[in-house]
């Protein structure tokens, strides 16, 4: 095999893993959306899934609070996230997570179960791309992401001892944000950059951090590879 075969082969295998992942959040998706839609009645729907794969595995904890409340629109909450480690902060074994939790007004529904899947979408791509920056015991690590520990300048942030735009430069968040959102765009049947641009408008960003932010994303995007231009 020469040099370019040699290429040629690590790229096809890296747009495989996406693909996969693509492939494997689109069915997390579809299952978590066809449950809450089937508990559209319910204040609280909740599912658990489990995923084992030869090369990942993870929980997911998802919710959806439908709440009587014109002035709450559609949000995802706050305590949305992964936690892509397998011991947790008191050196106790854990399965690594996705935890989703969703909040739409019961008036919007069922217009906007799609729109509720194109998020979902982009979530669980953004959080399964988490999972694999982390290594351990359970073989999640792919080579290549950013797996440095980010918590110190996570707490930074979170105390605003940094700047708060500052959370969208941390390389995990970016190929994260880079995956989740490509997904979305995917979905949607949208240009990349409109997607991007919806999601940075719901943000408290200025013009010179978001033109910061949107800079480092494109440079990133070029050598994750596969991303689409923006």
């Amino acid at each position: 095999m020469n040099f370019i075969d040699i290429i040629k082969y690590k790229v096809n295998i890296y747009l495989m893993g996406r693909s996969k992942y693509d492939g494997l959040a689109s069915d997390i998706a579809s299952t978590i959306l066809n449950k809450w839609i089937g508990d559209k009645n319910k204040k609280v729907s909740s599912i658990f899934l489990n995923r084992v794969r030869k090369d990942l595995e993870f929980d997911i904890h998802a919710r959806l609070f439908i709440v009587s409340d014109q002035n709450t629109g559609f949000e995802v909450l706050d305590t949305t996230g992964a936690d892509g480690r397998d011991f947790d902060d008191d050196d106790t074994y854990q399965t690594p997570y996705i935890i989703i939790d969703f909040m739409v007004d019961r008036e919007l529904l069922p217009k906007y179960w799609s729109e509720i899947y194109f998020y979902l979408c982009d979530v669980v791509r953004h959080e399964i791309e988490h999972i694999t920056q982390e290594g351990g015991v359970i073989p999640n690590y792919k080579n290549g992401k950013p797996g440095e520990d980010d918590s110190f300048q996570r707490e930074l942030i979170k105390t605003k001892l940094l700047p708060e735009w500052n959370y969208y430069l941390l390389p995990k968040e970016i190929d994260a944000n880079l995956q989740g959102l490509r997904l979305e765009a995917k979905k949607r049947r949208k240009p990349f950059i409109k997607i991007i641009n919806k999601y940075l408008d719901l943000q408290a960003l200025d013009i010179e951090h978001r033109d910061i932010i949107v800079e480092r994303w494109r440079s990133r995007a070029k050598e994750i590879g596969g991303i689409p231009n923006f």
